[in-house]
Order: structure tokens, then C-alpha cells, then sequence
């Protein structure tokens, strides 16, 4: 049985067959019966009429070391969460993990009663984290019901590993994006979680401020 390759001329003509089929295409254009002359005189007459030239272009100048530096980027940002994720503290307990991490177990109350507090947006101190990227500023500290009061800044890229409530846990964004989950939360977005539920890991990626209050109890996955 002879396979007839008149529909596979046009693929011919542009170079678009595979190697199984370019040699026998090849050799059916060879044998020049009055048929094939007649398809590719068609298919020549449509190529030539499309509006674009069949020799292929060069890429724009510059596009190779974009591609490679935007993969290269991903491939970064992406190892760079998966170690926030799994391992942000490596060669210590899981206990001194936490507390570097989550250093407001670290906090003290004040000594002495205070019947009124007042912070200036100026003032207090912005500690690091043992998650590259994320810092926390003090505002209270209640050890009698194990609760801290803080701002969180994230800077873009980062990422916060997954942990368990041990009590409720108010988010407030002030600034930027967290993504907790398939939710996307912005400037105005309220979060909050109940005792004993999981948040896995949130990131942001152009950096982000928030306003929480969560117990002191937490427990890192």
C-alpha cells in the first residue's frame, strides 16, 4: 500500500515534518508526477501570499539574559521560602527554634501598673527574626492571659512557617499583601483564627505590614 503525502507538501515546503516523515515526503516530491507538480505549484501560491516571512526572526537583543535572570529569580525566591518554610533555624532544639523565631515569647511586661500607654509611630524598636526578612516591634505584652500585641513587617519575598493557635490570632494588613492560603489579603483586610487551627505558610510578595495579637503559646510546625 503507497501512503500518499500530497496532504503533507505544505508541512514539506516550511520544513515542518518529522524525520519519519520528512525522507519518504522527500521522495514523493521526487518522483514529479503531474499530481505533485500540481500541489506544490498550490501550496507555493499560498505560502508566498501569507503575510509573514517563513525565514525565522531574531529575538529581540537582550531577551535570553531576561528569560534567564527572571528563572533564575523564581528559582531563588522559591528555595528561599521553602527554607523559611521547612528549616528557618537549623542546629538547634525545637524549643530555641521557636524562640528565635517567634521571639515575642521572649517579651516582658513592663514592671509596675501602667493606667495608660502611648507609643509614637516613632518609637519602639524593630527586632529580627530567625526568618530572614521578618522583624517584629513590641506594643504589649500580657503574660497573665499569654498574649502579645505587635506589628510584623515582611519584606518582599519572604515567607512565615506554618504553626498551630494555641489561642486566637487577629491579623490586621496595614500595608502591602499576605497571601494566607489561596486568600490574598491587602491594606484594610481582617484575619482572624481561632484556637487550636493551623495557618501554613504565609508570604507576601512585595513585602507587607501587619497588626496582630496572638497567644504566646504558639507552636511552630
Amino acid at each position: 500500500m503507497t501512503t500518499d503525502y500530497s496532504d503533507l507538501l505544505g508541512a514539506y515546503l516550511i520544513g515542518a515534518l518529522d524525520n519519519d516523515e520528512q525522507q519518504p515526503a522527500k521522495k514523493h516530491v521526487a518522483e514529479n508526477s503531474p499530481l505533485v507538480r500540481a500541489v506544490i505549484s498550490n501550496w507555493t501560491r499560498i505560502l508566498m501570499a501569507l503575510p509573514c516571512s517563513l525565514e525565522p526572526a531574531a529575538p529581540p537583543a537582550g531577551l535570553k539574559k531576561r528569560l534567564l535572570d527572571a528563572i533564575r529569580d523564581e528559582a531563588s525566591q522559591a528555595s528561599l521560602q521553602h527554607e523559611h518554610a521547612e528549616a528557618p533555624v537549623t542546629g538547634k532544639s525545637a524549643a530555641e527554634n521557636t524562640r528565635d523565631v517567634q521571639i515575642w515569647k521572649n517579651w516582658k511586661r513592663p514592671a509596675g501598673p501602667v493606667d495608660f500607654f502611648l507609643q509614637r509611630g516613632s518609637e519602639g524598636e524593630w527586632e529580627t527574626t530567625a526568618v530572614p526578612g521578618v522583624e517584629v516591634k513590641k506594643l504589649f505584652v500580657d503574660q497573665k492571659r499569654s498574649y502579645a500585641t505587635m506589628l510584623v513587617r515582611m519584606a518582599a519575598g519572604t515567607a512565615y512557617p506554618g504553626h498551630r493557635h494555641a489561642g486566637f490570632e487577629e491579623c490586621y494588613v496595614l500595608q502591602g499583601d499576605l497571601h494566607v492560603g489561596d486568600n490574598v489579603l491587602h491594606a484594610g483586610d481582617y484575619q482572624r483564627a481561632e484556637g487550636g487551627s493551623i495557618h501554613g505558610v504565609q508570604k507576601t510578595v512585595h513585602g507587607c505590614q501587619l497588626f496582630i495579637v496572638s497567644s504566646l503559646e504558639d507552636e511552630l510546625l
